[in-house]
């Protein structure tokens, strides 16, 4: 009997830990984690020096890419309000297409091509700005910032 309440009790505990944080947040709560998870980013990535040469593109790249794809897996494990998923997965899919360019500039400094460099760098950009307008309407700071 004492070993059936034991189970119980852990199974309930085990219950109440998998459902906290398993639902939806709220508009406000949402805002506040995202903008937590881009300030962390920002920080580590303005520790890094901006690249002038294609070495430095893609040091800067190897060391970019990771910590943008650890952002970018902690904003998907955030559950938005379901008002909010479509803009939400309009900004993450931004938000791909930069982690997308970062790897074609990479692939092409490593390749010394400046018109794929520049090519890459460009439309990376335009994903950002597209990005920061849809971070921007969902209401988020710190991701919103350019």
């Amino acid at each position: 009997m004492r070993a059936g309440v034991t189970f119980a009790i852990a199974g309930a505990s085990v219950l109440m830990v998998a459902g906290c944080g398993g639902g939806r947040l709220s508009h406000d709560d949402y805002v506040s984690r995202a903008d937590a998870v881009c300030s962390a980013y920002q920080n580590k990535v303005a520790l890094l020096t901006h690249a002038r040469t294609y070495d430095e593109v893609i040091a800067y790249t190897d060391k970019t890419l990771p910590l943008y794809m650890a952002a970018l897996d902690k904003l998907r494990a955030l559950r938005p309000p379901s008002s909010d998923e479509p803009a939400v997965r309009r900004w993450l899919a931004a938000d791909d297409r930069v982690a997308t360019e970062i790897g074609r500039l990479r692939d092409a400094a490593m390749r010394h091509d400046p018109a794929a460099t520049n090519d890459a760098s460009a439309e990376m950009q335009a994903a950002g700005l597209a990005g920061t307008r849809a971070a921007d309407a969902l209401g988020l700071q710190s991701c919103a910032a350019p």
